[in-house]
């Protein structure tokens, strides 16, 4: 019998014994409630909140992809924090059906715009279970947790997450991002803890996309491992996800500008939102995906379940090739009557023209969404991103806004959509978490 065979039979076992010596700091939920069972102050294992005021929030997320997994070495993922606080905490994610060996792990600040070199000494190492400085997170784990880490950040601060990851059978476990990640070739081992980026290329060639094979052209722009950085903040009141597709991803924005409309309202939130009033910003977009299928497999896990969330802008529009208005109407009242229950509200621009729903424009169908999103007030606020880049006629962009595929806009539109969006009323609408 092969090795993976016997993991398979006794991973099980192992992991009941583990349950039963250590069911409380282990930092394990396979469940969308995870979120809510975790520390709230810096000791490893307590749920009393912190004493200052401060609160864990998610300031960064990802939506859950696959790729080829790396081989006995070290990557390095970026994520740029929206909010500041004395301490962090990273959520991990593991849908696979084989266990990931994290052999150690560390938290660093980037130094510069693009690449993997750290600032000097700002390296810490990341523990788990109460001091274990390795992990086996489980197969078929949605939420598991490193121990509090007391490291100081600031919003918009790019916090590099390096994992150790030990072994050559581990799972190819990504999240999507817009920005490059990085990793040392394979067979490199542990340098997790060196300030230096030498040697690092990207973190993989894959192109992910959602549905699987669908591609998207930002080669090396995802994450491993990671689902949430959450930040024990003072600075927030709520978090603001993003649901969507490709335009929330950032397709055909500048590769490291952070020039996607959510990365242009988290400053917009930091320069104009008071401290302690803000909303945190978690962009859970993916290209290729559709209203239909993330209302009906992604709300639980990548809205409901991020910690602080507070409101919802759901932009997932693909749906017009091959559906009707009115069932798109469907799901998004889905959408709101489960947000709602859970006190979340619900933000909707309006659709832009696509080549994909170029039949759609001409049947009126995106018409028809549109004047429902804009005025039927189901949505507990809107913004008209479609009025401020459709052409003429409503087939198209206009030419200064159409990144050059007549489906996603330009920097220029990002920056047009960011500045149209009601950003302080939809702060101040969205309830305290």
């Amino acid at each position: 019998m092969n090795y993976r065979k016997l993991q398979q039979l006794f991973w099980p076992l192992a992991m009941l014994l583990v349950a039963a010596c250590s069911s409380e700091s282990n930092g394990v939920s396979s469940g969308s409630s995870g979120s809510n069972t975790q520390p709230s102050g810096l000791s490893c294992n307590s749920n009393s909140n912190a004493a200052d005021g401060a609160r864990w929030m998610s300031a960064w997320g990802v939506t859950h992809v696959t790729g080829a997994a790396p081989v006995e070495t070290t990557v390095r993922n970026i994520a740029r924090v929206t909010a500041s606080g004395n301490a962090v905490r990273i959520r991990f994610i593991n849908l696979s059906d084989q266990p990931m060996q994290i052999g150690a792990a560390a938290v660093g600040l980037r130094e510069g715009a693009t690449g993997a070199n750290l600032k000097l000494n700002t390296s810490k190492a990341v523990t788990f279970n109460c001091g274990q400085t390795s992990a086996t997170i489980p197969p078929q784990t949605e939420s598991f947790y490193s121990d509090p880490i007391a490291f100081k950040v600031n919003n918009q601060d790019d916090l590099a997450v390096s994992l150790y990851v030990k072994g050559a059978d581990n799972p190819g476990e990504f999240g999507a991002t817009w920005i490059e990640s990085y990793k040392l070739p394979n067979g490199s081992g542990n340098q997790t803890l060196e300030d230096s980026g030498a040697g690092y290329g990207l973190i993989d060639e894959t192109r992910f996309s959602t549905p699987p094979g669908l591609p998207i052209m930002c080669n090396g722009c995802t994450v491993y491992a990671l689902r949430d950085i959450e930040v024990l903040t003072k600075d927030a009141k709520g978090a603001m996800v993003f649901l969507g597709s490709s335009s929330f991803h950032g397709f055909n924005t500048s590769q490291n500008g952070f020039k996607r409309i959510s990365d242009l309202l988290s400053v917009r939130m930091l320069n104009e939102i008071p401290q302690g009033q803000r909303d945190t910003i978690v962009n859970r977009g993916i290209g290729g995906d559709t209203l239909q299928n993330a209302s009906a497999t992604r709300l639980e896990r990548d809205v409901f379940d991020t910690v602080g969330v507070s409101s919802v802008v759901v932009w997932v529009t693909n749906d017009l090739s091959s559906r009707s208005a009115d069932e798109i109407i469907a799901n998004y009242q889905e959408v709101i009557e489960q947000a709602h229950a859970k006190g979340i509200n619900v933000y909707c621009p309006t659709w832009i023209p696509g080549a994909q729903s170029f039949q759609a424009n001409l049947t009126g169908e995106r018409a028809k969404l549109n004047d429902w999103i804009l005025n039927s007030g189901e949505c507990d606020g809107v913004a008209d991103y479609n009025g401020e880049v459709e052409a003429p006629g409503g087939l198209t962009f206009l030419p200064q806004y159409n990144s050059g595929d007549f489906i996603h806009s330009n920097d220029a539109g990002h920056e047009l959509w960011a500045a149209a969006t009601p950003l302080s009323e939809w702060v101040s609408k969205a309830k305290p978490r």
